[in-house]
């Protein structure tokens, strides 16, 4: 009877080994966050059309307080992108062959030698082809990166998730987020809610805040500016008496941009710089999106900001705007249909 039973555990464990040998295992991506490997030849990179790609992938990220690229770049031809460097987490593929390729194909892919990865490759005809590939294409590759890396910390906020605090403020607001597991709840009044990660070189805070809607004149610039300063000014003080905290207007305008949150309901995002008004020389960066609560007929706003004097922020800010990518209003968590809004010119 035992040598049955071995026999029987023997079997079943061959079958699970059988059904899951077809999966691949990938080994873990190497590479820091927002570090892009570009595998071309010499002669590409160097030419005009490799200059055009090499600024565009280089250029400064929006409002912040310091020039800091939006990728840290690095280059190998193609005869050295070996297994070595095929774990990359980011690897941007040009392939320029005129025996190969009669016109230009992008092909985009997630995980193909290790995970997560995200992978583009170029293939061109000549150099011409090129050139037209990156002026015309360029930024939709650019912005796929952005989403890769932003997705992918929105991935680690489900394991790593404050779930006391995300409870609370569904409770009052209605929305799901993912609240990073390292902040802790500072301030949380009626359409109010302050969490912040005070631990390290660089502070994190996250805000969220609610008004009724009226009308589309709501999405302009400076209303959403004018509601900021007057909100977290109520409630975001400094250390010196009467000190509070306000939008820089002066040296880096913020900016507006239309954005579809998940390709579904219309996002007011907002890019800028605060500082601390009658106070300390304080300041750094923040991005926020309002959105419109269908339900409810009122705008959500969900910003993060960052201070840290003398540091980098591109990778924290970057981290901190993947936690407004899990909001879920409470029009997509019942499927109902949102109505359009038409933002203000």
């Amino acid at each position: 009877m035992q040598k049955k039973i071995l026999i029987f555990g023997l079997c079943i464990i061959a079958l699970f080994g059988c059904k899951n040998s077809n999966k691949r295992v990938l080994t873990s991506a190497t590479g820091s966050i927002y570090e892009l490997l570009v595998v071309i030849d010499n002669r590409y990179w160097n030419s005009a059309a490799g200059d055009s790609l090499r600024e565009l992938l280089e250029a400064p990220t929006p409002c912040l307080p310091q020039v800091e690229s939006y990728f840290t770049v690095n280059q190998a031809p193609l005869n050295t992108f070996d297994n070595l460097l095929m774990p990359t987490r980011n690897i941007l593929i040009v392939d320029v062959d005129a025996e190969k390729y009669t016109q230009t194909k992008i092909g985009y892919s997630t995980d193909r030698w290790s995970h997560p990865q995200a992978v583009v490759r170029i293939c061109c005809p000549n150099e011409k082809a090129f050139a037209d590939c990156v002026d015309r294409y360029g930024e939709k590759i650019r912005k796929y990166f952005v989403d890769e890396e932003l997705h992918r910390q929105a991935d680690f906020y489900r394991t790593y998730c404050n779930h006391s605090a995300s409870k609370e403020i569904e409770k009052k607001f209605g929305i799901e987020i993912l609240i990073p597991n390292d902040m802790v709840k500072i301030d949380e009044t009626e359409d109010f809610y302050w969490v912040c990660d005070a631990r390290g070189q660089v502070r994190k805070d996250i805000v969220i805040y609610s008004y009724p809607y009226t009308d589309s004149n709501t999405f302009t610039l400076e209303y959403l500016l004018n509601k900021r300063d007057s909100l977290l000014g109520n409630h975001v003080k400094g250390s010196i008496e009467g000190s509070r905290i306000t939008t820089e207007r002066k040296h880096i305008l913020p900016e507006l941009n239309e954005i579809y949150v998940n390709d579904k309901g219309y996002c007011a995002e907002v890019r800028g710089l605060w500082k601390m008004q009658d106070g300390l020389a304080m300041g750094g960066p923040f991005v926020s999106h309002s959105r419109v609560d269908e339900i409810n007929h009122r705008v959500i706003t969900v910003e993060s900001f960052i201070y840290g004097a003398g540091t980098k922020k591109r990778n924290p800010m970057r981290q901190m705007e993947a936690v407004l990518y899990t909001v879920k209003l409470p029009q997509e968590q019942n499927a109902l249909p949102t109505l359009e809004v038409q933002p203000s010119k």
